[in-house]
């Protein structure tokens, strides 16, 4: 009982009470815990521990090897199966000496996207075996039948014999070790050997990582069979090997870890029993303030509660029974939220649904419906009186306003189109005979998607800064094509020019990268992001002007299935 009583007296106990006596009821307790834990890691820590850890950075080391190996190899494999790269050793010897050069460009193009695997890559080159040539990355074009010629491998992989090779050999750059990969390519139209494509892999970059395992002890030994990959044998005291397989050298790898190495595990026990210590003293200190965490937790509940009445929700009520001063404060505070939903039920839950019937009824009565019948009635004024101009211009703007409406964010070329056409109609009306309209669209375009109110802002954009001010006759000029896996669609005036200074300012804008917070340039910048978002980052929007060329302003979008035609509608 007077356990009992005891035990109601601190719950009932101040707050300051409370937070004095917790020091001494959370001491004792972690100490036993955390010599336990300090003893359990002293017995399991050792040699064991260290050979497991051994072993892991060692497979690590050889996957990171291997991964750069099997990175060059599906390089390879990618230039080896690249259709386009066949189609172009096809034609190359047939090809006229202009072809030809062309083909020798496309070729070290497609070298240049070859990974350098980390920069652990030498010479990259194609030989194409029915001209006899080679072409590489570096433009070097190294011979590679003079350099390679009697090898036997070259020979194998010319005829057929063999698809793919990797040796040893002396880089065709600087001469430096390296290990050789090389595939031959052969044509998937007749089965014959191409040519090949040939990769240097820089012997001291690839094994790099195992200089880095050994380095710091001056013990370890790595080796790949009987020979020494890094470190430096030694005979004295005990050793224990750690073995791991290697795809680059189809081989198992040694790790040889001297003993006491292994045996400098133990010494960890001391670095846990200071860590534990450390641990211990922390604990102590988290410990009372877990129990000061729960008398402010009683008083985060109230604070919540708060929130959740401002929010609205007039049911709630935080229970909390003990007798101290956060209790008495929770019972007023039930009190107060019980008192205030009585007042607001009475008095102004009523003005409330009062004031939004009457914004409902407001709402309601402005549509877009309203607007397309209010505009068909003026055309229809219009016509009766013969005022045709009148009828064009209301038309147009209704199916605008119609088209801006519409949910979709994606509309086809053709829907554009004729947004842009009833624009153009309403600014005829207004300018008569001041500016010139043409579209050159490609027939296979109209069906192809791109984001509503995309071409309509541009021609708008031209007609206003390029010469809605000036008085002569000038020209506007849509034109969209397919070109390369791309839709492209130009908006070309010969109005007046961009400085050369604002050209620079809306390329800036126009980055990707740009974070500047601005209102400059937004038609622009709001449409860059939309195709961004909408197709990805090979979408673009650039800016040209000069002198002589007009303004033009031009769009990319990736096609889904990427087709490439040789007409362009020009300018």
């Amino acid at each position: 009982m007077k356990r009992l009583l005891g035990l109601v007296a601190f719950k009932n106990a101040p707050i300051r009470k409370k937070l004095i006596l917790s020091t001494w009821l959370v001491a004792i307790v972690p100490i036993v815990v955390i010599f336990a834990v300090v003893f359990f890691v002293f017995v399991n820590t050792g040699a064991e521990s260290a050979r497991r850890q051994a072993q892991l950075l060692l497979d690590k080391t050889v996957e990171e090897m291997d991964g750069y190996y099997n990175q060059a190899q599906e390089s390879l494999g990618f230039m080896v199966t690249d259709m386009n790269v066949q189609t172009a050793i096809d034609n190359y010897v047939a090809g006229t000496y202009k072809e030809q050069l062309d083909l020798r460009d496309f070729l070290r193009n497609r070298l240049a996207n070859v990974s350098t695997v980390g920069r652990r890559t030498g010479a990259i080159a194609i030989y194409i075996r029915e001209a006899d040539k080679t072409y590489s990355r570096d433009f070097s074009d190294q011979p590679l039948s003079r350099i390679y010629g009697g090898m036997p491998w070259f020979s194998d992989l010319l005829s057929g014999r063999e698809a793919f090779v990797r040796t040893e050999g002396i880089s065709v750059q600087d001469k430096r070790p390296v290990w050789i990969l090389a595939s031959n390519i052969i044509s998937v139209r007749n089965g014959e050997v191409l040519g090949l494509v040939y990769m240097e892999l820089d012997k001291q970059a690839m094994i790099q990582p195992f200089y880095d395992l050994v380095s710091g002890d001056g013990d370890s030994i790595v080796f790949e069979g009987n020979r020494i990959i890094s470190g430096q044998e030694r005979t004295e005291g005990g050793f224990v090997s750690l073995y791991s397989y290697s795809r680059m050298f189809d081989s198992q790898v040694e790790y040889r870890l001297q003993m006491k190495e292994l045996r400098q595990g133990y010494t960890a026990a001391f670095v846990y029993f200071m860590a534990g210590m450390a641990v211990l003293v922390l604990l102590i200190y988290l410990m009372d303030r877990l129990l000061a965490d729960w008398v402010a937790g009683r008083i985060i509940r109230l604070g919540e509660a708060t929130r959740r009445i401002a929010a609205g929700d007039l049911e709630v009520e935080v229970k909390d029974g003990l007798k101290d001063e956060i209790g008495e404060l929770a019972r007023s505070f039930n009190t107060m939220a019980r008192d205030m939903k009585q007042l607001i039920e009475n008095e102004y839950l009523v003005k409330i649904e009062s004031q939004q019937a009457t914004l409902r009824a407001l709402q309601s009565q402005i549509n877009p419906h309203f607007v397309y019948n209010t505009l068909e009635s003026i055309s229809m004024m219009a016509l009766v009186r013969d005022h045709y101009e009148i009828v064009d211009m209301t038309q147009a703007f209704s199916m605008m306003m119609r088209y801006s409406m519409e949910p979709s964010p994606l509309v086809t070329v053709q829907e554009e189109l004729e947004n842009v056409r009833n624009y153009v109609t309403i600014q005829k009306i207004r300018f008569p005979d001041r500016f010139r309209m043409e579209y050159r669209v490609e027939e296979s375009c109209l069906q192809e998607k791109l984001p509503r109110l995309t071409i309509q802002p541009l021609v708008e954009n031209a007609f206003r800064h390029g010469f809605e001010d000036t008085p002569n006759h000038k020209r506007i000029l849509v034109s969209i094509c397919r070109r390369r896996g791309f839709l492209e669609l130009r908006i070309f005036n010969d109005g007046t020019t961009v400085s050369h200074e604002r050209l620079l300012r809306v390329r800036f804008l126009l980055d990707p990268d740009c974070q500047e917070n601005t209102m400059d340039c937004y038609a622009l910048r709001n449409l860059s992001r939309r195709l961004r978002l909408l197709f990805g980052e090979r979408s673009r929007v650039t800016l040209r002007s000069g002198a002589g060329t007009g303004t033009i302003v031009s769009l990319r979008i990736p096609l889904e299935r990427g087709e490439e035609h040789e007409t362009d509608p020009g300018v």
